[in-house]
């Protein structure tokens, strides 16, 4: 029986180290903070609705981080609003750190642990995540909805960066169901998607979700690309720069490390990247190399 070179044993062992070393999911919670008016507020411990605030609060704070700020005011606003009616959805736990009954009313301190990979989900479903600053035209056939559910549809309108331009290849029809719930179809360019809710905002990321999974739309938000590293002194230089690759202020949705090989005394890592900013991951790459015996390409 043949056994493996040492050098498949070394790489082989290495890679089962770094990948046993990269960051798992964080389990720090948002930092939430609200005033609790006279009339809402317990006199030993917070009302319901007042503890209710303060989650769907955590929520927003964490799809902020998720969108990296750079939601407009109007967008911002639209997006609590749609999240306050389904924030505990996203809430794995909380933990109250301070209750604190003032004369005009009371303090309430949490530290509120959000499921952020179902949050991503449904920013993606949305399409927030990916629009952000653009817009995408498409067009509306409501029937049979009254102004103030119209009213809900611009405002998921303005969260999902969607404008009803009269689009022929991009249509939406949603329908108010006469037992309650809404269903919606969604044509675009002959892919025909159906979807059935308790809510409008359900109903939508639904129906959208299907368009912004499509590989060709989120090409047009998100590249695709290899990081080739050569010149690494040690496996542990290689860890180093894993941890500040994931710590980086750039829009990131996939970090992969796809494999580590040794030649003559000195390491090559490769990683697949998803981002949305090419050009500021390649900045801060720069950054991080000019001092470092290492080359890199982006391909």
């Amino acid at each position: 029986m043949r056994s493996n070179s040492p050098k498949t044993w070394l790489i082989t062992t290495l890679m089962a180290v770094l990948i046993a070393s990269l960051p798992t999911l964080s389990l720090a919670g948002q930092d939430v903070r609200i005033f609790v008016e006279v009339d809402e507020a317990g006199v030993s411990e917070p009302r319901p609705s007042a503890l209710r605030q303060a989650l769907a609060q955590g929520v927003a704070q964490e799809a902020e981080v998720l969108l990296r700020g750079e939601l407009s005011e109007g967008r911002k606003a639209a997006l609590e609003r749609i999240l306050e009616s389904r924030a505990e959805e996203y809430v794995l736990g909380w933990e109250e750190i301070e209750y604190l009954p003032t004369e005009w009313g009371a303090v309430l301190h949490l530290n509120v642990r959000v499921n952020r990979e179902a949050l991503r989900d449904f920013l993606r479903a949305l399409g927030t995540y990916y629009t952000r600053d653009h817009q995408i035209g498409y067009r509306l056939e409501p029937q049979g909805l009254a102004p103030e559910q119209l009213d809900v549809i611009r405002t998921l309108e303005q969260l999902s960066g969607m404008r009803d331009d009269g689009s022929d290849s991009l249509i939406l029809r949603l329908a108010l169901l006469s037992e309650g719930g809404w269903q919606g179809v969604l044509d675009y360019e002959g892919m025909i998607w159906t979807a059935a809710g308790r809510d409008l905002p359900e109903t939508w990321a639904a129906l959208w979700g299907n368009y912004f999974r499509l590989d060709r739309v989120r090409g047009g938000f998100e590249d695709a690309v290899t990081l080739v590293t050569q010149g690494w002194r040690s496996a542990g230089d290689i860890q180093a720069f894993d941890r500040h690759l994931r710590s980086l202020d750039v829009s990131m949705d996939t970090i992969d490390l796809l494999g580590v090989s040794v030649q003559s005394g000195r390491y090559q890592a490769n990683w697949r990247i998803v981002t949305m900013d090419r050009e500021a991951l390649e900045h801060h790459l720069r950054q991080y190399f000019q001092e470092q015996p290492v080359t890199f390409g982006l391909e």
